[in-house]
């Protein structure tokens, strides 16, 4: 064999040998199955589906995703436990759901009140990413919890209402006569704390409830998915300025030994489309419940009214009680607590001093008729 046709040979290997290997590369895929906690029907399911598709898309399909609803494989409640097992991959819920296996769990998804001191969902998605949150958030999975889970925070859905009531309420005196559906745990200790007879079930139980009379007043999720409940079909009181879950900020569960198999460019791809989320659930609050309130409104004959002023103080003093009660008997509840507090004083007196101004003019746009229902 001649020098030139030897060179010839090797360069044609070569190239052969490249063209493999990046076949292989572009052959390499991978499934990502997430079960959320709600059906299909509900906006926050949407949301993750919409997130999937992103995901899809700056992958080149390399990285797919499947977006289960809730009961698909398991329960809502058992999501966090299949994922850890890799009876599924993905998971999507709510952190707080976890607050019965290490009540911190609450802080990260729905921290009661603004944890007393008035931090806002804005500002706690602010202590995720630059106040040490997302460091602490880890290690509830991995260290408190024991589980093999890449959490992720990636959809701040909240503030969520006060609630649907029988009658108008006036006054604590008023709260304190009333049987009110509330989530387990915090928020519930909170009202009962203050007075407010607080029962939980699960959301399927709430409207048969209301027709039994078993209760007189519940909270759900958002004006978008309380319309799909059907809760305007039994009260037409709507309080949307609650407590309880004045935050609420839902996130997806990765297998972490499924997580640690992708590459580095597809994890950044994954976190890049969680990021878009949050700013695609903000963007979806604003129009999906607005337009529902609309129709809840001016079709259902709802009255939207506004929560009493005495309950803000008994509530958010109500919740530093409990709080500070869990802090005491629990090293890493007091570690995140702390550090939100910390990272509270520091920015609520900015955003309520600022946000102020947000209410103010809406307000005004309401008194003067310029907005409002039936225009």
């Amino acid at each position: 064999m001649t020098k030139k046709r030897m060179i010839c040979s090797i360069s044609v290997l070569i190239f052969l040998a490249t063209m493999l290997g990046a076949t292989s590369a572009v052959a390499e895929t991978y499934n990502l199955k997430i079960q959320t906690a709600v059906p299909s029907a509900s906006i926050y399911f949407q949301l993750i589906e919409r997130m999937g598709k992103r995901i899809e898309a700056m992958s080149a399909k390399r990285l797919t995703v499947e977006v289960l609803p809730s009961g698909a494989v398991v329960g809502a409640f058992e999501i966090l436990d299949a994922v850890d097992q890799g009876i599924i991959n993905g998971g999507q819920a709510w952190t707080h759901y976890w607050s019965g296996k290490h009540p911190a769990g609450l802080l990260f998804g729905a921290p009661t009140a603004g944890i007393g001191m008035g931090l806002d969902q804005l500002g706690t998605v602010s202590w995720f990413f630059d106040g040490g949150g997302e460091e602490l958030y880890q290690e509830y999975f991995t260290e408190i919890l024991g589980y093999k889970i890449k959490g992720i925070v990636c959809m701040p859905m909240g503030p969520d209402p006060f609630g649907w009531f029988k009658n108008p309420v006036n006054s604590m005196a008023d709260l304190t006569k009333t049987k009110f559906r509330s989530p387990p745990g915090i928020p519930s200790e909170s009202f009962k704390l203050i007075g407010i007879p607080a029962v939980s079930m699960p959301g399927s139980e709430i409207v048969p409830s209301a027709q039994r009379g078993v209760i007189d007043a519940a909270e759900w999720i958002s004006p978008a998915d309380d319309r799909n409940l059907g809760l305007s079909s039994v009260w037409k009181n709507y309080y949307l300025q609650g407590l309880h879950q004045s935050s609420d900020i839902g996130d997806v569960y990765i297998n972490l030994d499924w997580w640690n198999s992708l590459p580095e460019d597809l994890q950044a791809i994954f976190q890049t489309a969680t990021m878009s989320c949050i700013a695609d659930t903000y963007n979806w609050n604003v129009s999906q419940n607005g337009r529902a309130l609309k129709e809840l409104v001016e079709k259902d004959g709802v009255t939207v009214r506004d929560t009493p002023d005495d309950y803000y103080p008994a509530y958010m003093d109500a919740t530093k009680q409990i709080m500070e009660k869990y802090a005491a008997q629990d090293a890493f509840f007091k570690k995140v607590l702390t550090s939100m507090q910390e990272f509270a004083k520091v920015t609520v007196p900015y955003q309520a001093k600022a946000n102020g101004v947000y209410y103010k003019m809406g307000q005004t746009a309401l008194d003067t008729g310029a907005v409002g229902y039936g225009k």
